[in-house]
């Protein structure tokens, strides 16, 4: 089975991993799984602005 996966370049999706119209790289647009046990998320915070 392919998952959707979403082309930054032209920000739509595709189910190839490289972007047919853009030849870029497509990537997965889900985010990843809650955890909080995460050990570096308060970094990540950190290094986005966010926190």
């Amino acid at each position: 089975m392919k998952w959707m996966k979403w082309c930054p370049a032209g920000s739509h999706y595709t189910l190839s991993e490289v972007c047919p119209i853009h030849h870029a790289a497509a990537s997965n647009p889900h985010p990843p799984k809650f955890n909080p046990k995460d050990k570096n998320g308060e970094g990540r915070r950190k290094a986005k602005g966010i926190e």
